[in-house]
């Protein structure tokens, strides 16, 4: 079987969550993107994203099968976003929405919003430095919660009503809020940094 690669944009930021970015507080559940770190590149396994942060730590995104503080599905362990869909999110909800506050592991950069059938089953990212190919399965799209649906509307402090928030939700599912990827099966452990391209598969 011959497999063709299509264009899917390059690699602009790599990040992941030690902890949840959902925090408990006395006044409810709130949304802190500030619990996010940027890192200079991530190594993705099997069982999920793991980096070693700008201060050395060596951790574990929250989403990751050995994390002790997991709370997530076993399908999300690598998440995804790109920069056309912040563009969008940005002329809707304002500059607050800088490329990479939902959270994702890799932003990729493109000029045209990307939903399911773009990507079809599978993207490739190749590794700018070794030219090594690593194939991600596409689970899902990202569902936004209403956690960050009230961030992105700037409603923290008092609460949408649901009709408004419905429609807020609306307009982040389908993808623009990200996509939940694992690494294919077989594939060996890859390190995933900026400046790295990105690809459709499509198996003929």
């Amino acid at each position: 079987m011959v497999e063709e690669l299509h264009d899917l944009g390059t690699v602009k930021l790599v990040q992941l969550q030690p902890s949840g970015l959902i925090i408990d507080t006395p006044a409810g559940y709130f949304y802190d993107p500030s619990r996010r770190v940027e890192v200079d590149h991530l190594l993705i396994t099997p069982k999920g994203i793991e980096a070693t942060t700008p201060a050395g730590e060596h951790v574990l995104d929250i989403h990751h099968l050995d994390h002790p503080d997991k709370e997530y599905d076993d399908d999300d362990l690598v998440c995804i976003g790109f920069t056309s869909h912040y563009e969008a999110m940005r002329n809707r909800f304002g500059d607050h929405m800088v490329d990479g506050i939902a959270g994702e592991n890799i932003i990729i950069d493109f000029e045209k919003e990307v939903w399911v059938d773009d990507i079809g089953t599978q993207i490739a990212i190749e590794n700018s430095e070794t030219g090594q190919l690593t194939r991600l399965d596409l689970q899902m799209f990202a569902a936004p919660c209403d956690e960050f649906s009230h961030f992105a509307a700037q409603s923290q402090g008092e609460r949408l009503p649901a009709a408004e928030l419905k429609d807020v939700l609306q307009f982040l599912n389908h993808g623009r809020r990200g996509f939940l990827l694992l690494l294919g099966k077989g594939q060996q452990d890859a390190v995933i940094r900026i400046g790295d391209k990105v690809f459709r598969v499509n198996p003929e």
